[in-house]
């Protein structure tokens, strides 16, 4: 069952095509990272406390997880987190597992 209603699909589809999907470069990620809404807040706030383990601990998503997130709420007047977009787009097949923050991690929501 797809996490996205139809109507989801739909402007996920339009704004996300699949002849758009991207593969990129594995990459080794060895600090555990976290989710966080304030992601450029988060990023500034270790800047500037100088703390590198604290930048490398943050989970900067991708452009497109936020680009769909903006999409999603314009359409529906939804306002969904980070996470439960970017787990979506996994799940549609729209990110592949490196590019996603503990992607066998079960969510609440899918």
């Amino acid at each position: 069952m797809s996490p996205l209603s139809p109507s989801l699909h739909l402007v996920f589809h339009i704004v996300y095509p699949p002849f758009l999907k991207k593969v990129l470069t594995f990459m080794y990620k060895s600090v555990k990272q976290y989710a966080d809404e304030d992601v450029i807040g988060e990023f500034y706030t270790a800047l500037l406390d100088n703390n590198p383990s604290a930048v490398y601990k943050i989970h900067i998503p991708k452009s497109d997880v936020f680009y769909v997130r903006a999409a999603i709420e314009a359409a529906t007047g939804v306002r969904y987190t980070l996470d439960h977009v970017e787990r979506a787009m996994y799940l549609e097949g729209y990110l592949e597992s490196h590019e996603v923050l503990d992607p066998e991690r079960e969510r609440e929501y899918g």
